[in-house]
């Protein structure tokens, strides 16, 4: 389950322009002179206006801009600035860089001298992240930066920070998880949420799943961005998330009519005595009400099974069939060796989040509109797909031999730490 955000009232008189500003900043540690504290109140006044990048209406922000110039100038000029005024100026310099106003190569300069400067501080985590994200082809990126700043604050954050987070979640292909941190792990009513214009956009990109409906491979599965040594493979609807690399082949099927959803990733991770030699890990996912135990016992069938053992994978409980056919493989693979593995899952009540994640929709939708013009850029979030409500059964079928079976056990033991099945 993910961590519930803890919120807390954020009260400054003085920084009431700046209220739903991504920036914790110490208001205390600003300069109280004269110059400053104009600049200050200009560019509050127009912060709201320049937030996201808003092109249609560049030409009548001239002035909010011209007061983001003035204090980002001043700051950037000025000797010896402390933390919170490097916050203010990487604020002031995310709104420049929506409008075209400086290099992206200026405001990550930027961030990385005061991260130097300042590694145990986490608020400019959140000001970049914000600006990866607006910046369009950095957006899961930006959302590892916002997540890195949650992480760092142990999730006790200022209620105005909210928002952002789960714009950032949406623009990420995560309705679901931007669902849960707008309201507060579903302690929150909908009615009491602010931001009823995001509510909504959430709303209409969660669809709801039969298991009477046909539906596409991308409405069953989506693959992630990276996030550290893999991607995931994952669909919302069935309640599966599994790791993969980029370097492995991967086929994809949804299900409908009599065919169960299949995910097949082809691994090449091995060798024997320097020859490559591959393995392969099939999902086979599919509704409860669908099928009967005649399509299990009929795939098991098919398999000399010398070992049969109950293990737990992502806190469930699956059936683990060993099997080995000496007859297959008789080269220096030593014989077929490989598992099955066979469990019935009922639904989370928070599958969807538990089960999403980060979603380059920058390269996604730069493939489906490559003769788009450069400039203002828009984004298509595919919907996702909400838990069947029902039991699925899943299937998992690993092909490996007898002569890296001890590698393919420490490889699964890896990848089973990484799954999730709710």
């Amino acid at each position: 389950m993910k961590k519930v955000l803890l919120f807390v009232a954020a009260v400054c008189v003085y920084a009431s322009a700046l209220v739903a500003s991504p920036a914790a900043i110490n208001f205390d540690n600003l300069p109280d002179d004269k110059k400053f504290e104009q600049l200050f109140l200009d560019f509050g006044n127009a912060y709201q206006s320049i937030r996201y990048p808003d092109f249609q209406h560049k030409d009548s922000k001239k002035e909010q801009l011209q007061a983001a110039k003035k204090l980002y100038s001043y700051l950037k000029n000025k000797k010896s600035a402390n933390y919170d005024e490097k916050l203010l100026q990487l604020l002031a310099a995310r709104c420049l860089y929506n409008y075209d106003q400086i290099k992206p190569k200026e405001v990550t300069a930027l961030f990385s001298a005061i991260d130097k400067a300042y590694p145990e501080c986490a608020e400019h985590h959140w000001i970049y992240g914000n600006f990866l994200v607006t910046a369009g082809n950095k957006i899961p990126d930006g959302y590892a930066e916002l997540k890195t700043y949650m992480e760092m604050k142990n999730y006790l954050i200022n209620d105005f920070f909210v928002e952002d987070y789960a714009y950032a979640q949406f623009i990420c292909a995560m309705p679901f998880n931007a669902y849960y941190s707008l309201t507060n792990g579903g302690t929150i009513p909908e009615e009491k949420i602010r931001s009823k214009s995001l509510l909504d956009m959430i709303w209409n990109n969660i669809k709801e799943s039969s298991a009477k409906e046909k539906y596409e491979t991308e409405q069953v599965w989506k693959i992630s961005a990276p996030e550290q040594d893999y991607h995931y493979v994952y669909s919302t609807m069935l309640g599966v998330s599994f790791p993969c690399k980029e370097s492995w082949t991967m086929q994809l099927q949804p299900f409908g009519g009599n065919s169960p959803a299949i995910c097949l990733l082809g691994l090449n991770d091995f060798s024997i005595d320097g020859n490559p030699v591959g393995i392969s890990v099939l999902l086979m996912v599919y509704p409860e009400s669908l099928y009967s135990d005649q399509f299990k016992n009929q795939l098991l069938s098919h398999m000399n099974i010398i070992k049969t053992e109950s293990v737990e994978i992502s806190s469930q409980t699956f059936t683990k069939y060993t099997f080995e056919d000496l007859s297959l493989y008789t080269d220096i693979r030593e014989g077929l060796r490989g598992y099955a593995y066979s469990a019935t899952i009922n639904p989370g009540k928070w599958a969807g989040v538990r089960c999403e994640h980060p979603v380059d929709v920058w390269s996604a939708s730069k493939k489906n509109n490559e003769n788009a013009a450069e400039g203002t850029r828009y984004f298509v979030v595919n919907p996702s797909q909400n838990r069947l409500q029902e039991p699925i059964r899943l299937f998992i079928i690993v092909d490996s031999c007898n002569a890296i079976i001890k590698e393919t056990d420490q490889l699964l033991q890896e990848l089973f730490s990484k799954a999730i099945f709710d």
